[in-house]
């Protein structure tokens, strides 16, 4: 079953649909048309919300990835970074996209940089004109339709910005 959709997507969808139904029968026997008519879009709002946590959590739970070999090779000629891996699925259903989230952090243990490596300051800058940033971010999709037990290659490049030293690599894979 290739896709975003498994068994436990269309279970969660089935029982929200029972509950909508039985939600709607229940408030068909008001008399007041206008009250029916706030009782359905309490409901369509409701099973919409309801819903789209229902596919996060089933998400969450069913569809899950590792990396494994990461690393980073600096190219010096044209001032990038390359990471490079493979992802595996790990779970037991397959998994349609993953996207990964690379964040390369200048100095993260310097005193002077604490707390700029963290946080974008925000605002006008009217007293400083060092407009270099401490962070270097980039997201990217690694693989699609990864079948469970799967491997994937992959690789991503990015500027590197040459004012960094003694930087930290944090990873954020999110698969759907």
């Amino acid at each position: 079953m290739q896709g975003y959709f498994n068994v436990f997507h269309f279970i969660a969808l089935a029982a929200l649909a029972l509950l909508s139904v039985l939600f709607m029968l229940l408030s068909r026997g008001e008399k007041d048309p206008k009250l029916f008519k706030i009782y359905l879009l309490i409901n369509i709002a409701a099973t919409l919300i309801m819903g789209y946590f229902f596919m996060l959590v089933v998400d969450k739970y069913t569809k899950k990835a590792a990396l494994t070999e990461f690393a980073a090779h600096r190219v010096l000629r044209n001032e990038t970074v390359v990471f490079k891996g493979a992802l595996k699925n790990t779970g037991e259903f397959s998994i349609a996209n993953c996207d990964l989230t690379v964040k390369v952090v200048n100095n993260p243990v310097s005193k002077d940089t604490i707390a700029g490596a963290v946080f974008k300051p925000s605002g006008w800058s009217l007293f400083s004109h060092d407009e270099r940033t401490n962070v270097a971010e980039i997201t990217a999709s690694v693989a699609k339709n990864i079948a469970p037990g799967q491997m994937r290659n992959f690789s991503l490049s990015m500027p590197y910005p040459p004012h960094f030293t003694n930087t930290q690599t944090i990873t954020n894979l999110e698969c759907r």
